[in-house]
């Protein structure tokens, strides 16, 4: 109390007052890149899952098995510690209630906005025209798959899943496949479905190749590094697809133009004239609105703008499907979410 006094009659009760409440203020968004940049570090490590596997670890041996530098690790443990994400004590490592809802269901955000690290990390090169997105700076590819599943999940896995169902699909060619997860959902929500998941990202590939190897659906899915702007082969080998999904894809490749995406969905009618198209894509949400309630989907916003993709508003992507001769057999727009969900013949 002695001290508060102290400070008051330095600078008086005015300044005390709005020094703290501004620094009170700014804390938040400090407070947000340190944890964020924390988090990352040990999520990239395999220190993070570790922690979160077990009731609690010893810090040596964490540091010794993950080959981590124990000071630095002590550190941010520390400082974790300081905002109940973990506890430290008698030198082990436990993670609390508040870290594990973190890595529950919001996980994906945490590590969709890792993948944009690099971005961020080059953002006074890009702003002052000294780099461009992707010559000179990419995305980190696996981060993306990883963080659009997890986010996947909530939402346009569960609506797309049962459109499938609804539809009778039994054998589904998912473009852009990431690491897998949606169809690794779909065989779950729907057992007998099998998949071929296509993506032109070989590392992508590589690590859906991984995580399929280590999961109960090998025998039913398989991922092939393709362009999907390049299916004929693939087409003809597999006579049998009846359902060709799309989940936060083409949506990447409108910066070329939306003639682009309407040429694919001509194509992919086509080449699959059984299949169904199953489109989940972003909406984008008026400015106006995202500034009257600023929900994640500003920090989405920026995060597609600073990487050229281009995020349309539904009345864009229904004229992209009709400019391509498809008809809209069945639509969910949730334009409180900003996501939109087609299926079109």
């Amino acid at each position: 109390m002695n001290q508060a006094l102290e400070i008051i009659r330095l600078l008086g009760l005015a300044k005390a007052a709005r020094v703290k409440r501004r620094f009170d203020e700014a804390l938040p968004h400090v407070r947000g890149y340190a944890v964020c940049s924390c988090l990352w570090a040990l999520l990239e490590t395999g220190a993070l899952d570790a922690i979160l596997a077990a009731e609690s670890v010893e810090v040596e041996r964490l540091a010794a098995g993950k080959a981590l530098d124990r000071h630095v690790l002590a550190s941010i443990l520390g400082y974790l510690d300081g905002l109940g994400l973990v506890r430290v004590e008698g030198g082990r490592v436990s993670a609390l209630p508040k870290l594990r809802r973190l890595m529950d269901e919001p996980r994906g955000f945490f590590e969709l906005t890792y993948a944009y690290a690099p971005v961020f990390g080059r953002l006074r090169d890009l702003l002052a025209g000294r780099a461009k997105y992707p010559r000179d700076v990419q995305r980190l590819g696996k981060f993306v798959a990883r963080g659009s599943g997890q986010l996947c999940r909530t939402l346009p896995y569960p609506v797309l899943a049962d459109m499938l169902r609804r539809h009778g699909a039994r054998q589904v060619l998912d473009l852009g496949c990431g690491d897998l997860a949606f169809l690794f959902y779909a065989c779950e929500a729907a057992p007998g479905l099998r998949g071929i998941g296509v993506d032109n990202d070989g590392p992508t590939v590589a690590y859906a190749r991984e995580v399929l190897a280590a999961s109960p659906h090998a025998g039913a899915i398989e991922a092939r590094e393709a362009d999907m702007f390049d299916l004929a082969a693939l087409a003809r080998e597999r006579p049998d697809v009846d359902a060709v999904t799309a989940v936060d894809t083409y949506h990447e490749y409108l910066a070329e133009g939306e003639a682009k995406i309407v040429d694919l969905l001509r194509n992919l009618r086509a080449e699959f004239p059984k299949a169904l198209l199953y489109v989940g894509e972003f909406c984008k949400q008026p400015h106006e609105k995202l500034r009257r309630r600023p929900t994640a989907f500003l920090e989405h916003h920026l995060y597609h703008d600073l990487t050229n993709q281009t995020i349309v508003e539904a009345s864009r992507w229904r004229a992209m499907f009709a400019a391509a001769d498809l008809t809209i057999v069945e639509e969910k727009v949730f334009d409180m979410v900003g996501h939109g969900y087609f299926v079109l013949r």
